[in-house]
Order: structure tokens, then C-alpha cells, then sequence
């Protein structure tokens, strides 16, 4: 495996064990808020988002676990499947996959709108370094 395609797949990694650790933090904030009687069974029997809203924030960002991250997912396998790894899909890759993280942080921590706006945006750029890369290692 050359360099490139492990930064890369380590990064798809990191990015799936934040998915996993978002989902068992969401539905441990879920169950402790249940058990406190914070939130009644029949509250949220059709709409999960009428928990309160320091468990909705550890909710919405589970959620975002399954939005953009397609996107990293789809392009390090089809550039592994293709041969296409380079240095721009590996460092694409990985600054997505920080970024990620530095979201979540952010997400459920202080929620500043500004800061976490901006992360999201390096995310976004990291993952178009992705893709162009491997666009252009299948053109060149």
C-alpha cells in the first residue's frame, strides 16, 4: 500500500469511528435524558426531536455524520478502486476527516455559528482538493 492510499484509508477510518462515537454518544445522552424524565416516551414516539435541546445538539450532529461524508467515502474508494491515489486525494482526504472532528468538537461544545461555520467550509474545500485530485490523476 503506498503512503497516499493509507493516509487515505486512515482517514475514512477516523471518520467512521467519529460516526460511531457520535451515535453512542447521541443515544446515551437519549437514555440519561429518559431516565431523568426529562423527555416522556410519547414525546418522542414520532419526533426523536422533542428531546431538549442539549440532546437534540448531540442528535444533529449524529445526523451529520451521514451528510457530506458520502462524499469522502465514495472518492477514496473509487480513486483505491481506480489506482487514482496521490498526494492531493491523501491530504484531501485527511484535512476533511480533522476538520470533522474539529466540527463535531465544536458542535456540541460551544456551538459558535461563526467557528464552526468555518470548519465546516475547510471540510468542504478539503473534500474539492479531494475530488480534483482524482480527477486529475484519471486525466493525466
Amino acid at each position: 500500500m503506498t503512503a497516499p492510499l493509507a493516509i487515505a484509508v486512515i482517514a475514512v477510518f477516523v471518520q467512521v469511528g467519529l460516526t460511531f462515537w457520535a451515535i453512542v454518544t447521541m443515544g446515551r445522552r437519549r437514555l440519561a435524558s429518559l431516565k431523568r424524565r426529562e423527555t416522556q416516551m410519547g414525546d418522542i414516539a414520532l419526533d426523536p426531536m422533542n428531546f431538549a435541546p442539549d440532546v437534540r445538539a448531540w442528535q444533529n450532529n449524529a445526523h451529520n455524520q451521514f451528510e457530506t461524508p458520502i462524499l469522502l467515502y465514495g472518492g477514496v474508494a473509487l480513486a483505491a478502486a481506480l489506482g487514482a491515489v496521490n498526494w492531493g486525494v491523501a491530504l484531501g482526504a485527511a484535512g476533511y476527516a480533522v476538520s470533522r472532528l474539529l466540527h463535531r468538537v465544536i458542535h456540541v461544545g460551544s456551538n459558535h455559528l461563526p467557528t464552526r461555520f468555518n470548519v465546516f467550509l475547510g471540510g468542504l474545500v478539503a473534500l474539492a482538493v479531494m475530488w480534483l485530485s482524482l480527477a486529475w490523476a484519471l486525466v493525466v
